[in-house]
């Protein structure tokens, strides 16, 4: 344990005590006491007794840290309510009475620890305290006499009584700060913590006579600012003394342990003798050579990466506007998810794309039209929770042959999108959400199934050139489930062996011409990717072309067993 400082917490909570005592600070878990909860029926009350816990020579302390915002909650307990040893007449307690259900004796206790602040203050020492919401509370002491209390007055305390040079202005909430930068370290440690802290509390600049005149306190350092500029956060800072009154973190405990060891040091070394050795040398006044020119690069190189991070932040959300409608085939319904389908469409190459929910004239059945020389394609998009019902699948022929009647013509398709179980991750979707008969209706019907997952995998299939944008289209107007493979692909064999962690595998080729360049088609749980052959091998010797044999491929990416392996048909 380190012997120095001596630290006072007070209401701190247990994740930060543990952290600073794992650290081998020297701690005292304090407490100005926790809040109770009496549940106080109508008509009742409670006696209460001041639940602080102080060290006896709290005046040897050379920290104090406060969090008033922790405000831990227990249950009201009537023995620990009561005086089982008393060595005077003192027979008063403190009452709370219905409508009242908590009991905050912070406000109390805090009055009770003046003294023993103005003892800590006789000598160096720093007050750090986690702000909350200042009220002044109303306590009513009273005499116990059973279900007669006989009323002794009351007296209002505030928990921040305890707190030297503390110059409140008011109380206001909100969670949006910013880092004044003009307190070198310190702004540096506060800019990681930014994000997190929350004030309750704004303060004012105290003023103080100088010549006839009065000037803001040099001793009074703002170190947070809300976006009005108000004062959230500050340290008045003396010879002897520091008192930091901070915002509120959820989570204070890696604060506080940064702050104690990379802080704190610095600005109050009498207190860290065993942390502040030879600390003096980091000053610019005993600057190494080339210290001062290597760190003014560093500042370059850290400025220059902020910006980079800036710009790429922006090409960042640039590319997520551009490419959101993939998410949303994946997440939307209703207009949201018909919009997503036609932007992914146009990226298809799609032209002629009707939105029918825009059109004025006639009944809105179908929520897609498209029409080429192919004919009329009208498509249904649905995104539901679970999976298609018959009626869902099959809605589409109806709007199809009532379409192919009003043309005079039977050149209409039909196709039914839909963005199954939508509320869960795509990967762990029912794929396909379809049943057997359902497959088999569309089929005999002359109408499409797709879901949106196929869709968003068919984008990057596009990309890696596994199939073209021309097929896609083509496959968009076929009868049943769609499925985008590559066309005009024929199978050579199933990988049985791998070797070289995949690198090389083993096929038996019948009657099928291939050769070194030659791009093959793996296939694995009916995802498709692409491979150069790098190198063939037939009885151990290399060979550029084979049509017929067990042979050895050394292709570009690595494969696994049980991939099937197709090539393109080629005339």
């Amino acid at each position: 344990m380190i012997e120095k400082p001596q630290i006072l917490t007070l209401n701190l909570t247990d994740k930060s005590n543990d952290t600073l005592a794992d650290k081998g600070y020297n701690i005292y878990r304090g407490s100005l006491g926790k809040l109770v909860d009496t549940k106080n029926e109508k008509y009742k009350f409670k006696y209460h007794l001041l639940n602080y816990d102080f060290p006896a020579n709290s005046h040897e302390y050379d920290i104090v840290i406060i969090d008033f915002s922790n405000e831990e909650v227990i249950d009201y307990n009537k023995s620990d309510n009561e005086r089982s040893e008393n060595k005077t007449e003192n027979n008063t307690y403190l009452l709370c009475k219905y409508p009242q259900t908590i009991f905050d004796p912070r406000g109390l206790s805090s009055h009770a620890f003046v003294k023993e602040i103005r003892e800590i203050l006789k000598k160096d020492c720093l007050i750090i305290v986690f702000q909350n919401e200042s009220v002044d509370i109303e306590y009513k002491i009273v005499e116990e006499n059973g279900d007669r209390p006989i009323s002794k007055g009351t007296q209002e305390a505030n928990f921040y009584e305890l707190v030297p040079n503390f110059y409140f202005e008011q109380n206001k909430i909100g969670k949006e700060t910013k880092v004044n930068p003009n307190n070198g370290e310190l702004t540096s440690f506060l800019e990681k913590f930014n994000k997190d802290f929350t004030y309750e509390n704004t303060f004012y600049h105290p003023r103080i006579w100088d010549n006839d005149e009065k000037i803001p306190d040099p001793r009074f350092y703002p170190l947070i600012l809300n976006l009005n500029n108000e004062i959230v956060s500050y340290v008045y800072f003396t010879e002897k003394l520091g008192v930091f009154i901070f915002p509120v973190l959820e989570d204070n405990s890696n604060f506080l342990l940064g702050f104690l060891e990379t802080i704190a040091p610095s600005l109050q070394p009498k207190l860290f003798p065993y942390s502040s050795k030879n600390k003096w040398t980091e000053s610019t006044d005993y600057a190494l050579p080339n210290q001062l020119r290597l760190i003014e690069e560093r500042k370059k190189i850290e400025s220059d990466f902020k910006k980079s991070l800036e710009v790429k932040d922006k090409e960042i959300n640039a590319n997520n506007d551009k490419y959101s409608f993939l998410h949303k085939i994946l997440t939307e319904t209703g207009d949201e998810l018909v919009t997503a389908v036609i932007q992914f469409l146009e990226w298809l190459g799609f032209e002629n794309i009707i939105d029918m929910d825009t059109q004025t004239d006639g009944l809105k059945e179908e929520d897609i039209q498209i029409e080429n020389n192919k004919g009329l394609l009208v498509i249904e998009v649905k995104g539901i929770g679970g999976t298609s019902k018959d009626s869902e699948c099959s809605q589409i022929s109806k709007i199809k042959y009532r379409r192919a009647k009003e043309r005079g013509k039977f050149d209409v398709f039909g196709l039914y999108i839909v963005n199954h179980q939508r509320h869960i991750p795509a990967k762990q979707r029912e794929n396909p959400p379809f049943t057997k008969e359902q497959i088999e209706d569309s089929i005999n019907d002359e109408r499409g199934l797709l879901t949106t997952w196929s869709l968003f995998n068919l984008y990057f299939d596009i990309q890696n050139d596994i199939l073209t944008k021309e097929e896609a289209r083509e496959i968009i107007y076929n009868y049943g489930l769609l499925s985008f493979i590559p066309q005009d692909i024929i199978l050579i064999d199933t990988i049985k062996e791998t070797f070289l962690k995949g690198e090389v595998f083993i096929l038996n080729v019948d009657n099928i011409n291939i050769k070194t360049g030659d791009t093959l088609y793996i296939e694995k749980n009916s995802k498709f990717y692409k491979l150069t052959i790098l190198e063939i091998k037939l009885d151990d010797k290399i060979v550029t072309e084979i049509n017929k044999g067990e042979v050895g491929i050394k292709g570009n990416i690595k494969v696994s067993k049980n991939s099937k392996v197709w090539i393109k048909n080629l005339p």
